[in-house]
């Protein structure tokens, strides 16, 4: 609390709500609406005024990403790998020698943007998901066929057993919108500030395109009490009483001050001269 002179005291308020764990999905077709009630954080008896209220919503995108098949191929790595075979040497064939493959399936995940609209007082806020694209493999398997005996013209034309080793990957191309997105620190207009000043409940609506989460909301504010004028404008008006009495004390100082130094000085006797005989 603090005391001003004249008797008159004056308080500042501020404070913090909080919409924790909603989880609440926002389609379309849904809209959402809610509200911020501080008739328990706000002073019961006193009047008050609110100059500051400022909020913040988090959203969550719903991840429902659509996958669709894409191209798929077989390709020669190149890599060639031999190996010695010592139980069959007896039949005249040098070893086995391994040729890799890569048979690859594409699978294209997409998801629309969502866009979140939010309606609090006589305001107005957008928020959007942000843009993701990556790309990711995975390989799901391997298997050996036999090509065959067959000389290899690699190892010098010796007959070899031939394997064609094919490695299975699936690539993920991932291209859309995805994770949290929210809206920070919106400062709210003067009258939405009086409405909840005078109501204690401040209603919202939630609606946009697309599928999201509402996550989280946070209000906040800052205000006084109007026993007396704020801290800043108090001082400002002390200030000014205090030169305004000063300056009516100094009109009639100088303006006396300036007769003085300005009244026409009295005309000066002339000495009578006497002739001498």
């Amino acid at each position: 609390m603090l005391l001003w002179p004249g008797g008159v005291s004056a308080a500042t308020l501020s404070g913090k709500v909080r919409l924790d764990h909603q989880n609440i999905v926002i389609t379309d077709q849904k809209i959402y609406r809610g509200q911020f009630d501080l008739r328990s954080e706000l002073p019961v008896g006193d009047e008050y005024v609110l100059s500051k209220v400022i909020v913040s919503f988090k959203f969550q995108d719903d991840q429902e990403w659509v996958s669709k098949a894409g191209e798929s191929n077989l390709t020669d790595s190149g890599k060639v790998v031999r190996r010695r075979g010592f139980s069959l040497k007896d039949n005249g064939i040098a070893g086995r020698t391994d040729h890799y493959f890569t048979s690859k399936s594409t699978i294209h995940l997409s998801n629309e943007e969502e866009v979140a609209k939010l309606i609090i007082g006589r305001n107005i806020y957008f928020a959007t998901t942000m843009r993701r694209r990556d790309v990711s493999r995975e390989v799901t398997g391997r298997r050996s066929m036999l090509l065959g005996i067959y000389p290899d013209e690699g190892d010098q034309g010796r007959l070899r057993q031939h394997h064609r080793i094919t490695e299975s990957v699936v690539e993920t191309r991932r291209d859309g919108y995805d994770g949290m997105f929210e809206m920070r620190q919106k400062a709210l207009d003067i009258t939405s500030a009086q409405d909840l000043a005078h109501k204690g409940i401040l209603d919202f609506e939630l609606s946009g395109t697309g599928d999201y989460i509402f996550m989280e909301a946070t209000l906040q504010y800052e205000g006084y009490t109007t026993g007396a004028e704020p801290p800043e404008q108090e001082s400002v008006g002390m200030l000014g009483r205090f030169f305004t009495w000063l300056g009516l004390f100094s009109l009639p100082v100088g303006g006396l001050l300036w007769i003085k130094r300005n009244r026409p000085a009295p005309p000066r006797r002339r000495r009578r001269v006497r002739a001498t005989p």
